[in-house]
């Protein structure tokens, strides 16, 4: 019960752009969901003294603000340090018809590990009983598979961190998305150096950066906001 009151709290955190294109009532203004893994009990990975969920909810805000200074509207599953069940995480972009899915990680390796970079994960063609459950259409892992490899590549170059490439992985958090959606592993908690780089706040917004490119280049490809993206 708990969860579907703060559910129906989300419509009234519906962010709306500060700036154009979108001024028009004929334009659709794309959404966005952004998701901070992890949070509440869940507190995911814990090393070289930071914890994942709320490293994830610092760069999900960054993102947050990204997106919505390039004219996009953003919904966040979580803008506290509460959890949400990866099912109704995932259910939040058929409720808000969201263009687009990210949901923000933070990786582990074992303690002291040298395994660096940034990771993107984007699932495969949904199994029947997905399709059903969210109404999604069977092409969604292909327009996934794009969106991983975009923001990939934005976030890296961005970065400069090391480009680990994207990898299929069923996660019920992006596989039961009505939308494109990707994970982005933003770098390893259990690396002392990377695990330096992630708590601080520059670096952040490096990756929300990258992030918000790679999300918006792949809107401009989708033929419906192109146009209007464009413009940006």
């Amino acid at each position: 019960m708990a969860s579907l009151v703060w559910l129906g709290h989300q419509v009234a955190t519906l962010e709306k752009p500060r700036i154009g294109p979108w001024d028009a009532e004929t334009q659709k203004i794309p959404v966005v969901l952004v998701d901070a893994g992890h949070g509440g009990h869940d507190g995911g990975a814990v090393s070289n003294g930071g914890i994942e969920k709320h490293l994830t909810l610092a760069i999900a805000k960054q993102l947050r603000d990204e997106l919505i200074a390039a004219g996009l509207r953003v919904v966040m599953t979580r803008d506290t340090d509460t959890f949400l069940p990866l099912e109704e995480r995932a259910a939040l972009t058929k409720k808000h018809g969201a263009e687009a899915f990210v949901s923000v990680h933070i990786n582990t390796d074992g303690s002291g590990s040298s395994a660096n970079g940034i990771e993107t994960y984007f699932a495969g063609k949904p199994s029947l009983s997905t399709l059903r459950k969210t109404g999604q259409k069977g092409e969604n892992g292909t327009t996934s598979e794009k969106l991983a490899a975009t923001v990939q590549r934005c976030v890296c170059q961005e970065t400069r961190a090391d480009n680990r490439g994207i990898k299929e992985r069923d996660y019920v958090v992006i596989e039961e998305a009505a939308s494109p959606a990707v994970l982005v592993e933003c770098g390893f908690l259990t690396n002392p150096e990377e695990a330096t780089r992630l708590k601080d706040e520059k670096h952040q917004e490096k990756i929300a950066r990258g992030i918000a490119a790679g999300v918006k280049l792949f809107l401009q490809a989708k033929p419906a906001v192109a146009a209007v993206l464009a413009e940006k």
